[in-house]
């Protein structure tokens, strides 16, 4: 076996099988039985550790009832939809309330559910795992959701870090609703003996978005002015206070390149991890758990909070629908590099 480049299974909590995968000095651990969730990423090279993983004495039920704060977890719908209720065309969709206290429905129902391994190969310096989603009746939140869609996760390492390209492709006769986004938590600090505040997290945000008591838009957007600029300029501290804050996104000139996304520095070890998202990714939230837990949640979302509700022209709010046989597709990137 290539010590650099290898796919292996192993098993952790009890019967529930893992892959753990190796390429170009990154390593990454992934969890078929939840999610599809990716939940640990390290470059060895470094000594980086990216996403903040599940410890070992966490329980997988613990884990399994709230994914979003770990890995990559993928929502759909994501974030926050009003009520739980929206409407296209003539149907009615209606989603359980499970954030009672703003009367929210929240994170999507695939984040929990159990995947298929369907891929796991070494292509040429590469190793690429997939992972599938099929969504049909038989399903229980099919009641609330009655398209039938498979969802296919791929994984690609490599010496240029994670490529993780989504899919999610319409099997049913209508049109289906299309809103896709992660709750991606990262480590603050990412390297052993730093500190969270050598660390500032930039993005290249394009309008600040302003949200009510109940964290849905209000569909004010402002330019960026205070914290909010030093996002997208020096970078800000996520371990100071609170933030929950929702951005649209822009591409922006990073070392001379295009750049969409977000990235986390730490100018004392001269290191940053850089989030790198597609233009399918129009909005971006931060939320930093109170901002005392050593990691903070920077999450892409192909639409505004509350897309499908909003009073919003789609190609601003994002939100589509897909026709029968149609795929929406995006793509990121997770790597780590010099600054």
């Amino acid at each position: 076996m290539n010590n650099n480049l290898w796919i292996k299974e192993e098993i952790l909590w009890d019967e529930h099988k893992c892959i753990r995968f190796a390429a170009g000095g990154y390593e990454a651990l992934i969890i078929p039985d939840v999610g599809g969730n990716v939940v640990e990423l390290k470059n060895n090279d470094k000594n980086v550790s990216v996403l903040r993983t599940p410890k070992e004495d966490l329980k997988f039920d613990d884990f399994k009832n709230r994914p979003q704060v770990y890995g990559l977890p993928v929502l759909f719908p994501p974030n926050r939809i009003e009520d739980g209720t929206f409407k296209v065309g003539e149907r009615t969709y209606k989603f359980p309330i499970n954030e009672a206290k703003n009367n929210n429905y929240i994170h999507g129902f695939i984040k929990n559910s159990k995947w298929t391994l369907a891929k796991k190969d070494i292509v040429e310096d590469k190793a690429v795992v997939e992972v599938i989603f099929d969504f049909n009746k038989d399903k229980e939140a099919y009641k609330y959701f009655p398209h039938e869609f498979q969802f296919k996760l791929s994984y690609e390492l490599s010496k240029d870090g994670l490529k993780q390209t989504t899919s999610v492709v319409n099997l049913s006769s209508e049109e289906m609703p299309v809103s896709v986004g992660y709750h991606s938590a990262f480590n603050v600090p990412f390297i052993d003996g730093s500190k969270d505040s050598n660390c500032r997290v930039k993005i290249s945000i394009d309008k600040f978005w302003k949200q009510d008591s109940r964290n849905l838009p209000t569909l004010e957007s402002f330019e960026p002015e205070g914290e909010q600029k030093e996002f997208l300029n020096e970078g800000v501290q996520v371990s100071k206070h609170p933030i929950e804050s929702l951005f649209s996104l822009k591409d922006i000139d990073l070392n001379g390149k295009s750049f969409r996304g977000a990235c986390i520095e730490d100018a004392s070890k001269n290191t940053r991890v850089v989030y790198e998202m597609s233009e399918e990714y129009k909005y971006l939230v931060i939320w930093n758990d109170m901002g005392d837990k050593n990691y903070t949640c920077i999450e892409p979302q192909s639409s505004i909070i509350n897309s499908p509700n909003v009073k919003l022209d789609r190609s601003v709010s994002g939100f589509k629908t897909i026709k029968p046989n149609e795929t929406w597709s995006g793509v990121c990137k997770l790597y780590v590099e010099n600054m």
